[in-house]
């Protein structure tokens, strides 16, 4: 089994982990501490990701780049880890001295302080998780391996200690838990593999800045508006509405997991390949990554649009029925994320085009910002929704055209006609196993099993995609 192959399972494995394991917990957690206490989680979690986002200041994508550069060179590996992990500590410790400042000096953040303490622990754990690391040297195995760990660990805990509304607090110290847990696992193991060489000149660090800027700048708009709908909501709405919108999101983008677990794998053999000027074979990766995300997430979104009420009940209970319609509106989102991830992440990136993914994703802030002040205060939830799926078409249609520029992107036109043709019917089964009057947890399974099948049969024998033949003869085999 190719490399490729190999990675792309185990990342597979990792986001489906990343689905199974919210399917169990969110549901219980959601009836115990109800749409307020997740809305009350989300909001600090939000805040925490935008410390982390400026103290990593672009690493975690740029580590991968240049560590799959390296990687075959150990006293070079050796330096540019140390110098990363230095940079990162250096910037952690600046930003958290001004987040610590900001919530015990800001109203609003100052509510419950407790909150904002665990947050500490979970902005300094970010440091030493060093998954960028990992993925540049392509250690997928032991990245599904340390998460399916840690993550039945945590699993455990939430069932075991989260009892009632009132430990909503319990909760959001289990998730620091899981990112303290993944810190001290991944610094120990990288150890074993390379070492920390604080034989450094000023020189070595400078020469990072001028490409993590630009790698920061994509980073930051892409949070900005995909974090900022839940902060402007926490703001200007309440901790309920906020959890509504964070139930509908959350759902939406386990789909969007899948389909992006294929661009963390590509991402370093990309790299690898333009740094050598294999531009054939980096072309026909693409072409692949294209096939892929048409394949699922056109189905995804008839599925989405058809059951989403349904999906939000089971997912998180009837309190959160309102977030049936933000699921409806983002049922969009595997589609255009997966395109902009190949547009940026593994054609702009690896090219070392990051000013293009900036401007791209700036765009995309813009577009958020503005729609977010004036949708939230109206339409709440539904308003951040919409913000949220215009401001990614924005993205995903900027970052084509500069990817565009960089290296010529071709379509299947007929290819994708024939899956949105036939997908239709996926939008029809839930509709029909309905008229069975079925309890709800019995009808979406009887829809998904039917809609999978069905999915499964045209792609091998109408379709004749060689994606998924290539699968099967691989799980046969």
């Amino acid at each position: 089994m190719s490399t490729i192959k190999r990675n792309f399972i185990y990342n597979a494995l990792l986001s489906l982990s990343q689905v199974i394991f919210p399917l169990f917990t969110f549901p219980y957690v959601a009836r115990i501490i109800l749409p307020t206490g997740i809305g009350e989680v989300v909001f600090i979690e939000s805040i925490c990701k935008y410390v982390i986002l400026f103290s990593a200041l672009g690493i975690p994508i740029y580590g991968v780049r240049e560590i799959a550069k390296v990687k075959t060179d150990q006293i070079k590996l050796n330096r540019l880890f140390t110098e990363l992990v230095l940079l990162n500590v250096m910037l952690t410790v600046l930003v958290l001295g001004i987040f610590v400042v900001s919530f015990l000096c800001i109203d609003v953040f100052s509510s419950d302080i407790n909150f904002y303490i665990l947050g500490c622990f979970l902005i300094l754990s970010n440091v030493f998780t060093i998954e960028w690391y990992f993925q540049g040297i392509e250690q997928f195995k032991f990245i599904t391996i340390r998460n399916l760990l840690v993550k039945t660990i945590l699993t455990l805990l939430i069932f075991t200690l989260v009892k009632e509304r009132s430990d909503v607090l319990i909760y959001f110290a289990i998730i620091v838990l899981g990112s303290v847990l993944n810190a001290i696992i991944n610094f120990k193991y990288a150890l074993k593999i390379v070492r920390l060489d604080f034989k450094l000149d000023v020189k070595g660090l400078k020469r990072h800045v001028k490409p993590l800027f630009f790698i920061f700048s994509s980073i930051a708009f892409i949070s900005v508006y995909t974090l900022l709908d839940t902060v402007i909501l926490g703001f200007m709405t309440n901790a309920e509405t906020v959890g509504l919108y964070s139930a509908g999101l959350k759902v939406s983008r386990i789909p969007i997991m899948f389909v992006g677990a294929l661009g963390l794998v590509l991402l370093p053999k990309l790299s690898e390949q333009f740094h050598n000027g294999e531009m054939e074979e980096f072309k026909i990766m693409i072409q692949k990554s294209l096939q892929f995300v048409f394949t699922f997430s056109i189905p995804v979104i008839f599925f989405l649009l058809s059951l989403s009420h349904e999906a939000i009940v089971i997912f998180a209970g009837n309190n959160f029925i309102k977030s049936g319609s933000v699921l409806m509106i983002l049922s969009a989102l595997s589609l255009l994320i997966g395109l902009s991830n190949i547009f940026g992440l593994q054609i702009l990136t690896p090219m070392g085009k990051d000013k293009f993914l900036s401007y791209s994703v700036l765009l995309g802030v813009v577009v958020s910002v503005g729609l977010n002040l004036l949708l939230v205060p109206k339409y709440q939830e539904n308003g951040a929704a919409w913000s949220n799926l215009i401001a990614e078409i924005t993205v995903t249609a900027a970052s084509f055209y500069f990817a565009n520029k960089c290296i010529k992107i071709s379509f299947d036109w007929v290819f994708i006609f024939k899956n949105i043709v036939f997908a239709l019917p996926l939008f029809l089964i839930p509709n029909v196993v309905s008229q069975l009057h079925m309890d709800t947890i019995t009808g979406l399974v009887i829809s998904i099993v039917i809609s999978v099948v069905y999915f499964i049969l045209i792609q091998l024998y109408v379709i004749k995609n060689t994606l998924i033949r290539n699968l099967k003869n691989s799980v046969l085999h």
